[in-house]
């Protein structure tokens, strides 16, 4: 029984390891998961039927001047603009954009 499966994860060891890659790029990880999006833009979409804490309420519920803010950041950054574009947000739907500490953003969406 041991001999069997020993020579079973031989044999799918190097079948995985003739296989060429799909491209420079490509992972294992990139593979399963998927690429990542860009590093430092985080997205909650919330939802009218949410009642979590995932969001304060203020983001939750932006006055006009928040979705002003928030439409000017994503006119004025293309990278933040491309993530969503990839996402499928449209920059309508963005509430609210909050830059961290750090300089992430975190854009609040519905």
């Amino acid at each position: 029984m041991r001999k069997s499966l020993a020579l079973t994860l031989a044999a799918a060891a190097l079948t995985l390891s003739a296989a060429p890659p799909a491209s420079a790029a490509e992972t294992l990880a990139t593979i399963l998961f998927g690429h990542p999006s860009e590093p430092g833009i985080a997205v909650i979409i919330l939802r009218p039927s949410d009642r979590d804490d995932r969001a304060p309420s203020f983001y939750r519920h932006p006055s006009p001047s928040t979705l002003a803010r928030a439409q000017d950041e994503i006119a004025s950054n293309a990278v933040l603009r491309a993530s969503l574009d990839r996402r499928n947000i449209r920059p309508r739907n963005v509430l609210a954009v909050q830059t961290a500490f750090d300089g992430s953003k975190i854009v609040y969406a519905r």
